[in-house]
């Protein structure tokens, strides 16, 4: 009979561990089955509507099964959870490279790609929403409003980050501010630093970093705040269920002035305010409370002191020294004047034909293209010294050609005393002298670029879509590239910049290197 009993347990413990591994097997394949139907979605979504670098949508299922979808890089990433917090709860992690979409649909955007793109002038800018910003953005004296992702850091007067729709922008750097910052929908992953105040007011706002200000703060609408408080000389308010801090990770506030707290709102560490610290609706600090002025009556659950300084320490004042020497270069002296220079049109099967030496010279333009004819100018870098060209105005229309030859040890520089309107234009490179390659080939160096250089003293607009290769510098007037353009080179502007929907690879000019 015992030896009948162990058997009979033995086969019970058998036929459940089959059923558990059974269950376990069917939830692992689901998990699996669930990631690959999310990497579906976000393919077709990426190809309807774009998907920019770093976005995460999340999909829950009726049944409370999830998959969360993140793109990085030229990957999609699909985390799956199936039966969660069971003990039949599996999960699985699937990549799938993002496949081309052919002729995307009309009205769907394509994302812009700027590698270091930064903005010195006077004049506002707006970063459109299919923007990625893979550098700094810098302005001296004006707004940034930011509606595309930021994988550097903004320094600029005053700094709006406001995504569009469901659109999220991400900030991975941080935000240094003359002026004041307002973040309502977008992730700030460093630190923001501002002269005049900080807004952070909405359920769509999540900042990573440490908040500094010399004005107040405002910190409402759902909003978290992941880092520490410092407000010099300025209230902090707190409240309209805003979270400030972690369970995991406390934070500490510090201001010399009061703080309010309102609403549901939580803070999770400790407050040290030189003035009052105030309670209204039903907020809650879990941990201690510590003001030079009163504590009103609120939930506390650490150590709560008033009219004590002694706790008191000074808050850290934002240091803005980043913002310094954003200014423009000085702009170049120069005068033009000469004999007009009207570049001949010829078929794409012509070779090489126009060689313009360098001089100074009065216009130069390109007569109407037609179907079959093409502008095709070649320019020589200098072999003893730099090669320099001076005009009063640049117009070539559409259907231009611009052929480099860098073979030269100098380099390539133009001046111009009033506006460059180009058509749509292409630019080949030669290195050589003899094989020229279109701009965009992989042989070609982008940090060529760097020996090109161009500065109209008025406005320089160049047509969708094209190519550029060389730094441009528009010290008086507007600088505005046409969509779904390439540039190689640095962008600067004193009157404003227009340039959003392009692809840009920066690359230090190497004429202000020289000066």
């Amino acid at each position: 009979m015992l030896i009948l009993s162990v058997l009979g347990v033995s086969v019970i413990s058998l036929t459940s561990t089959s059923q558990h591994s059974f269950l376990t097997a069917n939830a692992n394949s689901r998990a699996y089955y669930l990631a690959e139907s999310g990497l579906r979605y976000a393919q077709k979504i990426f190809c309807t509507e774009g998907w920019l670098q770093g976005r995460q949508r999340t999909l829950t299922l009726d049944g409370g099964d999830q998959v969360k979808v993140v793109r990085i890089g030229n990957y999609f990433w699909a985390t799956s959870v199936v039966n969660d917090g069971t003990a039949m709860e599996a999960r699985a992690r699937v990549p799938m490279i993002i496949s081309s979409c052919g002729n995307r649909p009309n009205g769907s955007p394509t994302p812009a790609v700027i590698d270091e793109f930064a903005v010195f002038g006077d004049v506002a800018i707006s970063l459109g929403k299919n923007t990625i910003v893979e550098g700094n953005v810098g302005i001296t004296d004006n707004d940034v409003d930011v509606r595309g992702d930021v994988l550097g850091s903004i320094l600029a007067e005053d700094v709006f980050v406001n995504g569009q729709g469901s659109v999220n922008v991400r900030v991975a750097g941080g935000i240094y501010s003359s002026g004041m910052v307002s973040v309502r929908s977008g992730t700030v992953e460093g630190d923001i630093q501002a002269a005049a105040g900080i807004s952070i007011n909405s359920s769509e706002a999540t900042i990573e970093g440490w908040l500094f200000s010399n004005g107040a703060v405002d910190i409402g609408g759902g909003a978290e705040v992941l880092g520490h408080i410092h407000a010099c000389g300025a209230d902090i308010s707190i409240g309209s269920s805003a979270t400030v801090g972690s369970f995991d990770q406390p934070i500490e506030i510090r201001t010399s002035g009061s703080v309010h707290l309102s609403g549901y709102a939580i803070v999770y560490g400790t407050i040290y305010a030189g003035g009052d610290i105030t309670f209204s609706g039903s907020p809650t600090i879990v941990g201690g409370a510590f003001a030079g002025g009163n504590i009103g009556n609120g939930s506390i659950t650490g150590d709560a002191l008033q009219n004590s300084p002694t706790y008191l320490e000074e808050p850290i004042c934002p240091y803005l020294a980043n913002l310094e020497g954003l200014e423009l270069p000085e702009p170049t002296e120069f005068t033009a004047g000469g004999q007009d220079v009207n570049v001949p049109r010829r078929s794409n099967s012509h070779p090489l034909t126009y060689t313009l030496l360098p001089g100074t010279y009065g216009d130069l333009s390109a007569p109407n293209n037609s179907s079959n004819s093409y502008t095709h100018l070649l320019l020589k870098a200098g072999s003893v010294d730099h090669a320099e060209y001076y005009f009063d105005s640049i117009s070539l229309g559409n259907s231009s050609k611009i052929y480099l030859d860098l073979s030269g040890s100098h380099d390539i520089r133009i001046f111009v005393e009033g506006d460059v309107s180009l058509g749509t234009l292409e630019v080949f490179v030669s290195t050589n002298g003899i094989n020229y390659l279109p701009m965009s080939d992989p042989a070609v160096s982008a940090e060529a670029a760097a020996r090109v250089y161009i500065e109209p003293h008025g406005n320089f607009d160049l047509a969708s879509p094209s190519y550029f290769f060389g730094s441009v510098y528009t010290p008086y007037g507007n600088l505005s590239v046409g969509n779904s353009s390439q540039l190689y080179g640095s962008y600067y502007s004193g009157g404003g910049h227009n340039i959003i929907g392009s692809t840009i690879i920066h690359v230090a000019p190497n004429y202000y290197s020289d000066r």
